[in-house]
């Protein structure tokens, strides 16, 4: 467990509908140091995105109200947003999925079976230059 002097001053957006994998990884991210807020639907993230500045999104592609491509399109259409590290996680491991979030930017995508979240974290870590 880090202690509040590794505390990294951070936020991080988990949006995510399955609550028991969003709360592994708000746990392990708060124990990295970083401060987690959780949206379990599309509508909750974008909502938070307007009033919120996270310094990165962890971003599912299905969710039960509006899909994380939608989401990742309204993020970098909005000037308080466009530059926003996002990394998808997301378990649609089709190319479609792929190539849809290619034709957003050059983001990258994670497949939540594939990825442990030691990498995660360390992917997250490098993308904010904290490593």
């Amino acid at each position: 467990m880090k202690t509040s002097d590794n505390k990294i001053n951070k936020t991080i957006l988990v949006v995510e509908d399955d609550l028991d994998l969003a709360d592994i990884m708000k746990k392990k991210l708060v124990d990295e140091g970083f401060n987690v807020a959780i949206a379990e639907r599309g509508q909750k993230a974008l909502d938070y995105l307007k009033i919120e500045k996270p310094d990165f999104v962890l971003l599912d592609i299905l969710l039960p109200d509006i899909d994380g491509i939608t989401i990742l399109n309204e993020i970098v259409t909005h000037e308080e947003t466009k530059g926003l590290p996002v990394i998808i996680l997301s378990n649609l491991a089709d190319q479609g999925s792929f190539e849809q979030v290619k034709a957003v930017g050059e983001y990258e995508y994670l497949v939540k079976t594939k990825t442990d979240l030691n990498e995660i974290v360390k992917k997250i870590k490098t993308k904010l230059g904290l490593n």
